[in-house]
């Protein structure tokens, strides 16, 4: 029993190391990145993306922006590839194993829609392409981390708004993202939601952006990645849920560019009525 305990622990340690490792390479990249695409802009004046160009970014912030964008792309799936290698360890329920193999089909998913992305980086279809299968591989994770010790698969439920990539809800917090913006209940994942009732700060994502390291929903050009991590759901809601930030004000710009209408929602996911 003891040894059974000691070798899940190790293995769950081991987990977190390495995602902790993929997160801190993935931020010496943005920073490598920023600082590498600003020079060749400079000598190339390479034209941005329009979204980033909307969103009153410099051509070489745009590029940066979207090389950033690829990185933080490669970390989401490098990460949840640890967390399936370490869920497969002496897994033994048929139904967990199931999961599992599900996962690893949307991470191929998600790997093929990447690196469509990165060689036509226009066709941002493929970026929401990559995060939606992200998210579904999320879900797939939780329901085998249930099954696997015996409890009763998850419903679906929307991905943590401080981190989708931290997977699928489990409660609501009161949350504003600035002093100055009205507090709003928000899906979060369970880690967020203990760090919040205790005081503590959420684990938000934070990336590199025009002023620095930020939050994400505060960094124009991330509204394609968050929407493509909430498909399914009703993107408007998700604007509504970061009303008072960056992407708050760009969402819905960024749904009008793809074709969707305001009638053309999924899931609401203003309340997700989690305990």
């Amino acid at each position: 029993m003891y040894v059974w305990v000691a070798a899940a622990l190790a293995v769950a340690s081991c987990g977190f190391m390495l995602v902790s490792l993929v997160t801190l390479r993935a931020v010496r990249r943005e920073r490598a990145l920023l600082a590498a695409t600003r020079a060749v802009v400079a000598t190339s004046g390479a034209p941005g993306d329009p979204e980033y160009a909307g969103a009153g970014l410099m051509a070489d912030e745009s590029v940066a922006a979207g090389a950033m964008l690829g990185t933080i792309l490669e970390a989401d799936v490098t990460a949840l590839n640890a967390r399936l290698s370490a869920a497969r360890t002496g897994v033994a329920d048929l139904g967990a194993k199931a999961e599992l193999d599900r996962v690893a089909d949307k991470l191929r998913e998600a790997t093929t829609e990447a690196h469509l992305w990165r060689t036509v980086p226009e066709g941002r279809e493929h970026l929401t392409a990559a995060t939606g299968a992200l998210a579904s591989a999320g879900r797939h994770l939780s329901r085998a981390s249930a099954l696997a010790i015996g409890r009763p698969a998850p419903a679906d439920a929307p991905p943590c708004l401080f981190d989708p990539a931290h997977g699928p809800a489990t409660r609501e917090v009161e949350w504003a993202p600035h002093p100055s913006t009205a507090p709003r209940r928000i899906p979060v994942c369970e880690a967020d939601h203990a760090r919040v009732a205790s005081g503590r700060a959420a684990a938000v994502r934070s990336v590199i952006g025009p002023g620095g390291q930020q939050p994400y929903y505060d960094t124009p050009g991330y509204g394609d990645w968050l929407l493509g991590y909430f498909t399914g759901y009703d993107p408007y809601q998700v604007a509504r849920l970061l009303d008072g930030t960056v992407l708050g004000r760009q969402i819905p710009g960024r749904i009008t560019s793809r074709g969707r209408h305001a009638a053309d929602t999924g899931g609401d996911v203003g309340t997700v009525h989690f305990a």
